[in-house]
């Protein structure tokens, strides 16, 4: 299985590089489950089946965090810069983009190809911690 991640840069350009799933830290469970291991990759929001038909090439459009496993065919994915990787049946990509990334799928192959999409929401930055009030009330 290969797998992806999509990135983007301050201005918005997003790029891709391989993605080792294996470097996360996984947790092994108790008794009869030592040695199977889980990660959780961040919290989705929305799980999306995407179809693609033979040929499909839609425009280039705004990347949402996610991670993506393609179930049937091969999907193309480009990033702004105009790399593209083909991801085949259980290759996956994690996409980490702002509101600005972009990226375009597309389907090049000879079948229709699904590409199963759980969104998750950005990261947010930590809220600020109320500070006490010191106006005195004399």
């Amino acid at each position: 299985m290969t797998a992806y991640r999509l990135t983007a840069d301050e201005q918005g350009k997003t790029h891709l590089e391989p993605y080792d799933l294996f470097d996360w830290p996984f947790e092994n469970g108790p008794g009869d489950f030592k040695g199977v291991g889980g990660v959780v990759m961040g919290d989705a929001s929305r799980v999306m089946l995407m179809r693609f038909e033979v040929g499909a090439r839609p425009g280039f459009h705004r990347a949402v965090p996610s991670f993506g496993v393609v179930v049937s065919g091969a999907i193309v994915v480009s990033d702004s810069a105009g790399q593209s990787v083909t991801l085949e049946v259980g290759d996956a990509i994690r996409v980490e983009t702002t509101g600005r990334g972009g990226w375009r799928l597309g389907n090049r192959g000879d079948e229709m190809a699904l590409l199963a999409l759980v969104q998750m929401p950005p990261k947010q930055a930590p809220a600020a911690e109320p500070q006490p009030d010191t106006t005195s009330q004399e």
